[in-house]
């Protein structure tokens, strides 16, 4: 009788566990327009030079990226910027955040920021703010695609879109209009 109410408690116990959420990372949908009022810098530039380090307390890896700004649309940055995230690679360490944002030295991006820490931003809306430049070979004229946040879930998105779900492409002077409105700078493609 004794290992049958043992049984019962731990079946019990399993069926609880498999009801409860999976803990991950779920980050609230922002609109291009939310994303460039809450942002304090917005910015075209280049990636110049990503770097990870640990921390003070040798606890944490972080990643820096070095932009080299080509054009402000909003606030002053000057002509870089640093853009810090959590996670990264040092030695043989890989510290993951699952939506964190991948860099290849060379790419151009629009980013919208928000001030991390002193002399250094984070991208607005986890990973939401930053968006790959593609070009036309032909024609050179520059055009955005909102790219997707492995691993994470968007809360409050539109209708059923995941982090998986590609966006329309758009030419780069209607994507700022579109997020910054009267705000945005003319811009040559």
């Amino acid at each position: 009788m004794k290992l049958i109410s043992v049984r019962l408690v731990v079946l019990c116990a399993c069926l609880v566990v498999a009801t409860l959420p999976v803990q991950g990372t779920q980050v609230q949908y922002k609109s291009v327009e939310q994303l460039g009022e809450d942002s304090s810098a917005v910015v075209r530039g280049t990636v110049a030079n990503v770097r990870s380090f640990w921390n003070d307390k040798h606890t944490k890896i972080f990643t820096v990226t070095l932009i080299a700004v080509d054009e402000s649309y909003k606030g002053k940055p000057g002509g870089s910027v640093e853009v810090l995230q959590l996670g990264g690679t040092v030695d043989n360490v890989q510290v993951t955040a699952h939506g964190a944002l991948h860099w290849t030295t060379g790419e151009e991006v629009v980013l919208f920021l928000e001030p991390y820490t002193e002399g250094r931003y984070q991208v607005s809306g986890f990973s939401q703010g930053k968006f790959n430049i593609e070009r036309d070979p032909d024609t050179g004229a520059a055009y955005i695609k909102r790219p997707a946040l492995e691993g994470a879930k968007m809360v409050g998105a539109p209708g059923a879109m995941d982090a998986s779900a590609e966006l329309e492409t758009i030419s780069l002077e209607k994507f700022l209009k579109e997020a910054l409105g009267d705000r945005e700078r003319d811009i040559k493609e």
